[in-house]
């Protein structure tokens, strides 16, 4: 035995440190060895794999970039002096489509001077016209489909001007053009 001049309530709180730092590395151990405590450990070394990927890609990234920007850059210089030359050899074509894309910026510009507001079907322009007379279709096929097909676009003009209905035909999902011939008649309605 050693001489120790501890007293007995000094040897008995020693006791009770060692017995709680004791009881607390087993309650740690025992938190690690249980599920959640395992995923834990997992969850953090994989957040840690991760992290490292992700500066690996982030500084691969960064690399690839610049060079993608040098190569553009590099495209852009050897293109802009292939332009510049042939234009120096061609100048004509360079001009008209200047001339065009002026034309094209002044117009879209500029309202339309004295325009006549016209009612519109769609895109077309819209104007009553007098009736001509009938053409005269004989037997044959197409001609049978194009009478009803003047019929269909007749009565569908007279329905937009007259009552206002919908500027828009029904569908039809066979047309009269694409019908069979027993189907077609020669009668004008």
């Amino acid at each position: 035995m050693t001489d120790d001049r501890r007293s007995p309530t000094e040897i008995e709180a020693e006791i009770a440190a060692e017995r709680a730092k004791l009881s607390h590395d087993l309650e740690a151990l025992q938190d690690r060895l249980t599920v959640d405590g395992l995923m834990d450990e997992v969850r953090l070394q994989v957040r840690g794999q991760i992290d490292a990927v992700t500066a690996q890609l982030r500084s691969q990234i960064g690399t690839v970039s610049n060079e993608v920007a040098v190569n553009m850059r590099d495209q852009i210089a050897t293109t802009g002096r292939t332009v510049s030359r042939v234009a120096a050899q061609n100048p004509w074509p360079f001009a008209v489509i200047g001339a065009g894309l002026a034309w094209l910026a002044v117009s879209t510009a500029m309202p339309d001077r004295g325009a006549r507001k016209r009612p519109r079907i769609g895109m077309a322009p819209v104007k009553r016209t007098v009736p001509t007379k009938p053409a005269h279709y004989d037997n044959s096929p197409a001609d049978m489909a194009a009478s009803r097909l003047e019929h269909e676009a007749d009565d569908w003009a007279a329905s937009v001007l007259d009552t206002g209905s919908n500027p828009i035909p029904p569908y039809d999902p066979e047309p009269s053009w694409a019908r069979d011939d027993d189907r077609l008649t020669t009668s004008r309605r």
